[in-house]
């Protein structure tokens, strides 16, 4: 009788055993198929306890884990075909364009045009203009998502950007009868960024105020204890068609009907080069308000700003 008790614990004991390693080798390939979620799938599953049910299971994961990882690999490659081919016909399409804009700049300066056919002119003039700019943004918007270099960053005076910047579309605000309102802090801002990057953020934010704004808009400039912020304002008449939680996406427009020019690239542009900058961008609608805010990091000890 004693016998076959010790025998039953001895099996007892193999089982528990067993069991307790079974478990642990679920553990490892539970651990396993997570670390591999995390690197890409570039790991194999490996178990150091031979059972034949595991083996299988160890066998389909690393199967499951290949597949993935050479569907990745196809979805990557054809999102770069993709994103060539953008660029290439961005490319291609550009030279036309450019042609087609002064030759019907040279018709407008002819005499020998009525009134009904300038008008004509005017509107393909325009829409030539329009289709340059579109064209213009698909071919930046490829250089930048096909660009994986790291952006060198120096010490920019934001605040000299900031003016230089509005100057430089004080023909453009006057054509859209628009009234600005400038607020700069009392000491010069300096930031970590990239100037041409940070004057192309800019340019598309006022390219947005003229596309939606009407009478005026204002641009602030102020600081925390660790950024530099600027907020563009402008009101809003229409609030329910913005939804601000994808007004940064690919495309977004907050006219569905698209009945204003645009690809609905523009802020999503300035989201990309904001992130190559390590800045923030966001937006929020207060009181019947659409308040586009960059966050940049500050660099140096900024100076007095004296205005004259």
């Amino acid at each position: 009788m004693k016998i076959i008790i010790v025998i039953l614990s001895l099996v007892c004991f193999i089982l528990i055993c067993y069991l307790t390693f079974i478990k642990k080798q679920i553990r490892n390939i539970t651990r396993e198929l997570k670390s591999n979620r995390q690197d890409s799938y570039n790991k194999q599953i490996r178990i150091q306890l031979f059972d034949r049910d595991l083996t299988d299971l160890t066998k389909e994961c690393n199967y499951n884990l290949d597949y993935q990882t050479d569907c990745k690999r196809k979805s990557q490659h054809q999102e770069q075909l993709t994103k060539q081919s953008i660029s290439d016909i961005a490319h291609d399409l550009r030279t036309p364009l450019t042609v087609i804009k002064g030759n019907l700049q040279l018709i407008q300066h002819q005499n020998t045009l009525g009134e009904k056919e300038l008008g004509y002119l005017q509107i393909c003039a325009a829409k030539a203009e329009e289709l340059k700019s579109m064209v213009d943004e698909f071919f930046e918007l490829s250089l930048l998502e096909s660009d994986t270099s790291t952006p060198e960053l120096t010490s920019v005076n934001i605040t000299s950007l900031l003016l230089n910047t509005i100057l430089e579309y004080e023909s453009l605000i006057r054509e859209h009868n628009l009234t600005p309102s400038l607020t700069l802090p009392e000491k010069t801002l300096m930031v970590q960024g990239n100037v041409q990057m940070l004057e192309r953020i800019l340019g598309n934010l006022l390219g947005n105020i003229f596309k939606y704004a009407s009478e005026e808009f204002s641009v602030t400039l102020k600081e925390d204890s660790k950024y530099c912020i600027i907020e563009f304002a402008n009101p809003i008449t229409d609030i329910p068609t913005i939804d601000v939680t994808h007004l940064f996406e690919r495309t977004y427009m907050a006219d569905s009907a698209r009945n204003k020019p645009g690809t609905g690239l523009g802020l999503y542009i300035v989201k990309l080069l904001a992130e190559k900058q390590d800045a923030e961008v966001s937006a929020q609608i207060r009181k019947s308000q659409l308040i586009i805010t960059i966050k940049l990091n500050k660099t140096m000890e900024n100076k007095e700003f004296f205005r004259n």
